[in-house]
């Protein structure tokens, strides 16, 4: 199963990082590093070194870059009696993922793109942001185990203190199991003391001692941080909504899922331990495992792809009904899950996001727990030719996006559960969409849909199309995607750990996945695992909305905004109502 994100490799050459002198450790030359043959042996040495590191390793503000505390404070979103709660109402909202805002903020020149997002957003009525915790590579947050980065630390100070000043709390997540952003194969190697994840498995991120030991400091280490801007610490800020333990972590080959489980329980109540007023969740894509055969069998994506799911090592259930984890939550892109069960159709991809949204909302329900739909999206095929297949693209995903909203009001409405939801992703028109998922705010400069924004990119410029949806610039009279310039910052690109695909499957134990498939379908077969009935979708199901016209824009993504922009006004009304008494 590929990161169904993937962006192109970068070619990283990202000047020198600043390593914190507070260290005990010399700044660190990337340009050096990758030069030297010296380097990879110092950092496994290193990597020894900071296996259980005191909690004095988390960097501490200069007093003098330190704001005062207490300035444009939120008000804490907590939970009581199944409910979010904020300012003593019950709490629903419409919110956004925007993974680039620490790459965006730890560069002046373009710090700004963190603040217009973030008021787009709130100018829209969104009120919750997702974004990244985690940069587990040598030009990153955390360089080497143990060792940050302290002006990568500054830049998620910003955008903390910047989400506060725009009134958007924020979910963020530790470390990645995807290798975008170095994620969880950086813990592997630097536990297993390797250069590489060849004959290594994911699962000794959540096994081996070592790799749960280093991931805990980084945990402690940023939950403690003080904001230099504001002078807030983490785990004490309101601002934060709460901390997702890993992006969409899975545990290949493992069908009983009891080692991702042990994980999400040890780590959880660890993360409790350090931030006991703020609220913990899962991280995972929502995958129905054995503890509910029958939604393993007939909810999961797919009709005849349920083996594949189980096998994933994730189970919604079991995971969120543990006691130190606040609220579920799980992920939804129906192009890219049941696009070939579904024969390309349009319908049948919109009447699985209302069966998946509905199934996860009743799940909520019973464990009494709020629900949040944490990243959902539709791609716009942004390589088919012609404007006529992108426009059924776009209205695929207007279509999307009202399923989802009005399953999430419909519950909310009947006051059964808070929910919340987070689209991928919200974008700045000066961000190429990479995967065809991006949803644009209108230009700030009015201009008609037909009129492509041109920004300097150098000699003659280059154009955002909305026809593409992706910067491009005309070479033959057509469009192709636009890759980096050498004076670009590569990391605007994706950074991938350079190790081969067939080494990344390895890594993610394929072999085993494959294995599990295999014995699922027998033991189904032989009776082992049975279900009581088959699901089917209940008859009239409505996948229309009642939002009203909000405001017209002047892009090609209008209706999917105004959807937004409605959504977000109906779910402030239902949290504007008065709190139930008793």
């Amino acid at each position: 199963q590929r990161d169904h994100r993937n962006r192109p490799t970068p070619h990283d050459d990202h000047p020198a990082r600043r390593v914190s002198q507070r260290q005990g450790l010399p700044p660190l030359n990337r340009k050096m590093a990758s030069a030297s043959p010296l380097v990879p042996a110092l950092a496994l040495l290193l990597a020894a070194a900071f296996v259980a590191p005191p909690p004095a390793l988390a960097v501490q503000p200069d007093a003098r870059s330190m704001g005062s505390v207490g300035a444009t404070t939120l008000d804490r979103v907590t939970i009581d009696d199944g409910s979010f709660r904020k300012g003593g109402k019950e709490f629903h909202f419409i919110g956004f993922n925007q993974y680039y805002m620490l790459d965006k903020a730890r560069r002046p020149s373009e710090r700004h793109i963190v603040d217009e997002t973030l008021k787009d957003a709130a100018e829209l009525g969104m009120t919750v942001m997702r974004t990244w915790a985690f940069d587990d590579r040598p030009t990153g947050l955390q360089v080497l185990p143990g060792v940050f980065d302290e002006d990568t630390f500054r830049a998620l100070d910003y955008v903390l203190d910047s989400s506060a000043r725009h009134g958007i709390h924020v979910i963020l997540a530790l470390v990645n199991y995807w290798p975008d952003y170095g994620g969880m194969e950086s813990y592997v190697k630097w536990c297993t003391h390797s250069t590489t994840v060849a004959n290594r498995s994911v699962s000794e991120f959540y096994e081996n001692p070592a790799c749960r030991q280093m991931y805990k400091n980084t945990v402690q280490t940023v939950m403690t941080r003080r904001n230099t801007y504001n002078g807030r610490v983490y785990n004490e800020d309101p601002t934060i909504l709460g901390w997702d333990l890993a992006n969409e972590p899975r545990n290949p080959g493992d069908p009983s899922s009891n080692v991702l489980a042990r994980w999400i329980r040890e780590m959880s109540h660890f993360a409790k331990l350090v931030s006991p007023r703020q609220l913990i969740t899962t991280g995972v894509e929502g995958f129905f495992g054995l503890t509910t055969p029958n939604l393993a069998l007939n909810a999961n994506p797919g009709r005849d792809e349920w083996d594949s799911w189980i096998c994933e090592g994730t189970d919604f259930v079991r995971f969120h009904s543990l006691p130190h984890v606040d609220f579920t939550v799980a992920h939804m892109y129906p192009d890219l899950w049941v696009d070939r069960p579904c024969n390309g159709s349009y319908y049948c991809k919109e009447l699985f996001a209302s069966r998946w949204v509905d199934t996860h909302i009743e799940q909520s329900v019973m464990l009494g727990k709020p629900f949040v739909l944490e990243e959902f999206g539709s791609t716009a095929n942004t390589s088919s030719a012609g404007t006529r297949s992108y426009a059924r693209d776009m209205k695929h995903r207007e279509d999307v996006f009202e399923t989802v909203f009005t399953e999430m009001e419909e519950a909310a409405s009947r006051s059964e559960i808070s929910v919340g939801s987070l689209f991928w992703s919200f974008s700045s028109l000066k961000y190429p969409d990479y995967d065809g998922f991006s949803v644009y705010a209108p230009p700030r400069e009015s201009k008609t849909s037909e009129e492509p924004q041109t920004v300097d990119g150098g000699a003659g410029g280059r154009e955002f199309d909305w026809g593409i949806a992706s910067w491009s610039t005309a070479v033959g009279g057509n469009p192709v995607l636009f890759s980096p310039a050498p004076r670009e910052d590569p990391l605007d690109y994706i950074w991938v750990m350079p190790d081969t695909p067939e080494m990344q499957n390895e890594f993610r134990n394929a072999r085993k996945h494959r294995q599990c498939a295999r014995y699922l379908r027998k033991s189904v077969r032989d009776g082992l695992i049975t279900s009581s009935f088959r699901e089917k979708p209940q008859a009239g199901d409505s996948l229309g909305s009642n939002l009203v016209p909000f405001r017209e824009v002047e892009t090609s993504h209008d209706d999917t905004i105004n959807i937004i922009s409605n959504a977000a006004r109906k779910f402030d009304r239902l949290s504007q109502r008065e709190a139930f008494e008793g």
